[in-house]
């Protein structure tokens, strides 16, 4: 069993808690306690959920995808939430007009409304991405830099997946890496990969003696590869990079 503290962003209040209690039953989770706020912008419903570990993905794609979510967050009780967003089909990355989102205490909070902002020119340009992901880079202060690198990454990836991958079947780690993270990064990157050991050579992003934007590599394979693995959750860890003085940008693979 799993506790997730889940927090929503919708555009009105009336109804929102029924409608979204009914994902959380229909997942086998229950409802530990919820607080429903409102402010000029819209509703804001946070939860603490306990259900079987095995449906917690399964959980935050339902209400990810729900009608009445503009955008969430979800996290294991005590962990730094995962910003997500309502995706709108698997040929478009989200258009709509960009929330706020509540911070957590404790969480490294992306710019979501600069990310928001440039989905759209990276769904448009892909895989032509690096202009914009260098114009995000200068749109935020360098304390986000590396987590809104890491949201656009996710939600790229995200992206990319529902719209080439989705339709085969649940995939073991390693034949996901290499039926999947290895051919959609190349559209990307010159890379090498060993096993679940993931090399980018000269990325862009990651200038020596500038700054690292392996994050958005991360967040990209998160987002690509959480969805196809059986049973769940992917975690990219960052070994080494350009930017930091290493040989080349060296990222690890787990799940």
């Amino acid at each position: 069993m799993v506790e997730l503290e889940i927090q929503v962003f919708s555009d009105r209040r009336e109804g929102l808690l029924v409608e979204l209690g009914r994902v959380v039953v229909a997942n086998h989770f229950s409802l530990v306690r919820q607080r429903l706020t409102q402010d000029r912008r819209g509703a804001y419903l946070s939860m603490l959920v306990r259900g079987p570990d095995e449906q917690r993905f399964a959980l935050e794609e339902m209400l990810g995808t729900h009608s009445r979510v503009l955008s969430f967050e979800a996290a294991l009780a005590g962990e730094t939430a995962v910003i997500c967003a309502k995706p709108t089909s698997a040929s478009a990355m989200p258009l709509a007009e960009p929330v706020a989102v509540p911070e957590l205490p404790g969480a490294v909070m992306p710019d979501v409304l600069q990310v928001e902002h440039i989905l759209p020119k990276l769904a448009q340009d892909y895989p032509q991405i690096y202009p914009w992901l260098v114009a995000l880079e200068n749109s935020v202060a360098e304390s986000v830099r590396e987590s809104s690198l890491m949201l656009a990454g996710r939600r790229t990836g995200a992206w990319v997946y529902k719209r080439d991958y989705a339709l085969g079947a649940k995939l073991g780690l390693a034949d996901a890496i290499k039926r999947i993270a290895v051919p959609a990064l190349r559209q990307l990157a010159e890379i090498e990969q060993h096993g679940v050991h993931v090399h980018i050579l000269n990325s862009p992003l990651c200038t020596p003696g500038m700054h690292s934007g392996c994050k958005f590599y991360g967040g990209y394979l998160e987002g690509l590869l959480s969805g196809s693995i059986a049973p769940g959750k992917v975690f990219v860890r960052h070994l080494g990079c350009r930017g930091n003085g290493a040989a080349l940008c060296s990222l690890e693979i787990s799940h």
